[in-house]
């Protein structure tokens, strides 16, 4: 099948046995290459146009060959590189499986599919065993379950969707809900990138200063005799310090480092700490907007799959980082057990917005739709956050570094004038 308009597509798909399988065909447009595909019973999951330098050649019996092939070591370190995470291709995952099992295709084959070797090891092996276990006449929900690799919304949202028949329709929800995630941790990282860098440059010019430039400005003033200005003096210290001490400065910042992690592993230490962090300006505001974000994100799958408001309440708790936060939900909880209303519950753990978009779900009886509008709301605000935290640390790493370069080039510059002066 060549025409002279025809393009090579790459393309991954599973076929009628859902094993996944990978190779390249040739069509003039992207439904076209679908199209084919289907007449071969596969259901693609991921099709790219080649360049054209990169084209094989074609058999001249026109076969078409497919391959099976395992994530390579280059390939997986490429994920890492680019941003790739495990929730970002199990969401990818869980997609394709929602689409399998719309299309009609048993959900063994989808299994095999998603334990496919394009998958990364802890998922092949994760899907593996969940594919045993609905072999043995277990739900895909407990077996799920017993994954640790799998969020915990995956269980109870599963099982609403075998008891409805609509096991598809909570495997797409799911799949939008890792995506939104994963979309917003992005963001995030996107905002902070640039302050990263920016202090990690920081820290190497000041590091490049004390280690190479003051040592040898120090030996040409030492040979020069007089007495150095304070400043001069100070900065030969420190510089010495860094030089000749270093590898007890790194001693120091690993001690460090395990003695606070060994406080922060006892619960009442970490919620002093997360207590504290709370009350601090900018971190306490961006802290209860991310608990905000990711709590009505999870509680609006979990309602909309048919879990009930408790157990969604449970599951949204799960994925609040701040220990203080979290043990304020689960008295929510409690609350809401004997018989309070939800948003009465949350009125002071959540942002107020939030909050209201709740109460305005419970009385409107559309709670998860309002809980989903809280998250998006809540995922904009708390951008914003970062944005405005990012404002303030750019110009502040800037005037540090500036005033560290400021104090260097005045301490040696003081001591010239000062050799300078003696000359004359």
């Amino acid at each position: 099948m060549t025409a002279t308009n025809s393009q090579r597509w790459r393309y991954h798909a599973a076929d009628s046995t859902g094993v996944d399988v990978a190779g390249e065909i040739d069509a003039a447009s992207e439904r076209d290459a679908v199209d084919a595909l289907r007449r071969r019973a596969l259901w693609v999951t991921s099709l790219e146009p080649m360049r054209m330098e990169a084209r094989l050649d074609v058999p001249k019996d026109g076969a078409f060959h497919e391959t099976t092939r395992p994530m390579s070591t280059a390939r997986a370190w490429l994920a890492r590189l680019t941003g790739d995470s495990v929730a970002s291709e199990l969401a990818v995952i869980t997609r394709a499986m929602s689409t399998l099992l719309a299309a009609g295709v048993p959900l063994d084959r989808a299994l095999a599919y998603a334990a496919g070797p394009s998958s990364r090891p802890e998922l092949q092996r994760a899907f593996s065993a969940v594919r045993d276990g609905v072999r043995k006449g277990e739900s895909l929900s407990g077996a799920m379950s017993r994954e640790p690799v799998f969020p915990a919304l995956f269980g109870p949202t599963l099982s609403a969707g075998e008891a409805s028949g609509t096991l598809d329709t909570s495997l797409e929800t799911i799949a939008d809900h890792l995506d939104r995630a994963e979309a917003m941790r992005a963001r995030l990282r996107a905002a902070l990138a640039y302050p990263a860098l920016l202090g990690v440059a920081s820290i190497g010019g000041v590091v490049v200063i004390l280690l190479m430039v003051v040592p040898r400005f120090a030996t040409l003033i030492a040979d020069s005799g007089g007495t150095l200005p304070f400043s001069t003096r100070m900065l030969i210290a420190v510089s010495g310090v860094v030089t000749r001490g270093w590898w007890l400065i790194v001693a120091v910042l690993f001690l460090a480092v395990f003695l606070v992690r060994r406080w922060l592993a006892n619960g009442a230490n970490r919620t002093r700490w997360h207590r504290a962090r709370l009350g601090w300006p900018i971190v306490g505001q961006f802290e209860r907007t991310r608990a905000a974000a990711s709590y009505t994100g999870v509680l609006a799958v979990a309602l909309r799959a048919g879990v009930s408001l408790l157990q969604a309440m449970r599951l949204a708790r799960g994925v609040v980082r701040n220990v203080q936060i979290a043990g304020q939900l689960a008295e929510a909880e409690e609350r809401v057990r004997s018989g309070g209303s939800l948003a009465r519950a949350l009125d002071g753990i959540l942002p107020p917005l939030s909050v209201r978009l709740l109460d305005a779900g419970e009385a409107g009886g559309n709670l998860s739709a309002m809980a989903a509008r809280a998250s998006q709301t809540a995922d904009v605000e708390l951008q914003r956050a970062a944005s405005g935290a990012v404002a303030l640390v750019e110009p502040a790493l800037i005037l540090v570094f500036g005033a560290v370069v400021g104090f260097v080039a005045l301490a040696l510059l003081q001591a010239i004038y000062g050799l300078n002066a003696r000359t004359l």
